[in-house]
């Protein structure tokens, strides 16, 4: 008996011990190529938490896209295909629409009045993630999005009729397309560089340190000199994969990706207002949008911002969003 009790206990442990080593690679999935500042800030994550769980929890990294596009990872994170992702809002919203109110248009006009924003609705919105299945492991962002384009868009009327690339699956872009009434041509991230080649598009919209990681900044003449939105993202993880992974080590890589999402958030920004000056030293010609015009834009904005509730968040909490940049506006005029 007490034999037949040995052998068992040994049988599981050998089960549980296969888990645990199992997990120990994370395969996690980015969009950014090799040597961009996501990879790059990922790739210093993985060895700090190498060296903190003494090589027990470590990162397979998957970069350029090689997994699929967003919804494709998504997918195959479901499955246990892959363990976690670095992710934009898309990303983000597929799994919890409720994260898109931190990216509409015209909401915030700098990193601070968007830090107000963040502060006061990432909370309500994390537990969101853990309802499907999901762990965010920290926030981050690609920052504020330029249109770019072959032919000077600065005004309302100046977006009317181009064909911009929409990422496919977006609602919150197909509803801002549908009001400032530009044609969608819907496309994975993947296809429009040669899109652009092949005048499919005439217009991207990009981060400028986005649009200089994937070359689309070469296909494109003009640059509108407006934060038409804060691009958010973040790192998400199956709670399948993070179960795999003892508690005293997932302690370890939760409180490194919370690290290094901040330390992404602040290179990001930097290499933002870096790469923009880039664009224009490439010959990319600056397009300034008018006091006027800018108030029209922001005006249409707010019928996205309407159009979206009960689609993607609720109405209160649009409503906080809000108000989180009229009191951060109240108090730093």
């Amino acid at each position: 008996m007490k034999k037949k009790i040995f052998s068992t206990l040994l049988i599981l442990f050998g089960i549980f011990t296969c888990r645990i080593v199992q997990a120990t690679d994370i395969k996690i999935a980015i969009l950014a190529p090799e040597n961009s500042t996501w990879h790059n800030v990922i790739t210093a994550m993985d060895e700090e938490l190498k060296k903190k769980t003494s090589g027990r929890v470590k990162l397979k990294i998957y970069a350029g896209g090689v997994l699929g596009d967003e919804r494709d990872v998504i997918r195959k994170m479901r499955i246990g295909q892959v363990h976690a992702g670095a992710f934009t809002g898309l990303g983000l919203g597929i799994v919890n629409p409720a994260v898109r109110v931190l990216e509409l248009p015209m909401l915030v006009s700098s990193y601070e009045e968007a830090d107000a924003v963040a502060a006061r609705i990432q909370p309500k919105i994390e537990a969101g993630f853990k309802k499907k299945g999901f762990e965010l492991l920290g926030w981050a962002e690609t920052g504020f999005v330029n249109i770019l384009s072959n032919k000077p868009i600065a005004s309302r009327k100046d977006m009317d009729g181009k064909k911009m690339w929409a990422w496919e699956g977006d609602p919150l872009v197909e509803t801002m397309y549908r009001e400032f009434k530009i044609v969608p041509i819907p496309l994975p991230l993947t296809d429009v560089l040669t899109s652009l080649q092949t005048h499919l598009i005439d217009a991207v919209y990009a981060p400028p340190l986005a649009a200089i990681a994937l070359q689309w900044f070469t296909q494109t003449k003009y640059i509108t000199d407006l934060k038409l939105a804060d691009s958010t993202g973040g790192i998400l993880i199956t709670k399948k994969a993070l179960a795999m992974i003892s508690p005293a080590d997932q302690g370890i890589l939760k409180a490194t990706s919370k690290k290094y999402s901040k330390i992404l958030v602040g290179k990001i920004r930097a290499d933002n207002r870096k790469s923009y000056s880039t664009l224009i030293s490439t010959g990319l010609k600056s397009v300034v949008v008018p006091p006027a015009e800018v108030e029209k834009i922001k005006e249409t904005s707010k019928k996205v911002w309407n159009a979206l509730v009960g689609k993607l968040y609720s109405k209160q909490l649009l409503d906080e969003a809000i108000a989180a940049v009229e009191e951060y506006r109240a108090k730093n005029k």
